[in-house]
């Protein structure tokens, strides 16, 4: 049994309560489209969001302690991620993950996996851990990056995990082996936790620029790409090369949109044909990519 964990911010530190809830939306639906009925999804969150789906496996956690309040700060870029801000919601979002995984006892689980409230799964990650219940668990190497509308993927083979806290499936007797101290959820790591290994496919879409990141907004994007071509056309060649091996675009096929429930934001209700089941959530088991 796999359990998802997903830590919602509050409305209060959304910029667009709205958006927030289409994303969301959009995440719990790729997550209850498994191609086994083997996981649960647990959010845990402030407040509701702003969403109709249902789905006999999605179950709410809602807690009551305070949102964190941001001060005046400057810092951007690469110092946004060390920045006392996104210090105090990274502090946020662990305490929601040690709820949720307290909760999460209830439904006796093998494996547990952390998936931030704006990112998409793989619908063939449940199966994956019915099919080996007794593994330490799994991290994402390779994943990939996406831009809200785009028409393409772009996949990063070596560290997708270092950027993307959608990024590690662990068994629920290590849990506590992403966590360092309890206001920090570790899922940035070069050097995995004994007995994780890579997950034998790409199993996630990182969305950036979506509106509502926390890290990766539009405007962090840009600074760090500009820092990028900074410094990669300050060094020879090959490093162009490395860079252009380590980040393959790949484009969206339909095969893919199905697998990974990926759908263009619209209405906040979709009437196009949804490539991640009915909203009943009944599975549709659909091919690899």
């Amino acid at each position: 049994m796999l359990v998802f964990i997903v830590p919602l911010k509050s409305a209060k530190l959304s910029h667009d309560w709205a958006l927030t809830s289409r994303l969301f939306e959009r995440c719990v639906r790729a997550l209850c489209n498994q191609t086994s009925p083997n996981f649960r999804v647990v959010v845990v969150c402030n407040e509701r969001p702003e969403c109709d789906y249902q789905h006999a496996n999605l179950h709410y956690c809602e807690v009551d302690f305070p949102p964190p309040v941001d001060e005046p700060e400057d810092a951007g870029g690469y110092e946004l991620a060390r920045s006392k801000n996104i210090a105090r919601k990274n502090a946020d979002k662990a305490r929601k993950i040690l709820t949720g995984l307290e909760f999460a006892a209830r439904f006796a689980p093998t494996h547990t996996m952390v998936v931030d409230a704006d990112d998409c799964v793989s619908n063939r990650l449940a199966q994956l851990v019915e099919q080996h219940p007794d593994s330490v668990g799994w991290y994402c190497k390779s994943g990939y990056f996406h831009n809200e509308g785009s028409r393409f993927l772009f996949l990063n083979r070596q560290n997708f995990n270092v950027v993307c806290g959608t990024s590690v499936i662990v068994s629920y007797a290590h849990r506590h082996l992403l966590f360092p101290t309890p206001d920090f959820y570790q899922h940035a790591f070069y050097d995995p936790p004994p007995g994780l290994v890579p997950l034998p496919f790409e199993g996630v879409v990182y969305l950036m620029a979506t509106g509502d990141n926390i890290y990766m907004s539009a405007q962090t994007r840009n600074e760090i790409y500009g820092s990028l071509f900074r410094r990669v056309f300050s060094k020879r060649i090959f490093a162009i090369a490395w860079k252009l091996l380590n980040y393959r675009p790949h484009l969206l096929t339909e095969a893919r949109r199905r697998e990974f429930g990926l759908y263009t934001l619209g209405e906040r209700h979709p009437t196009a044909p949804l490539p991640t089941g009915s909203s009943t959530g009944t599975p549709v088991p659909t091919p690899a990519a």
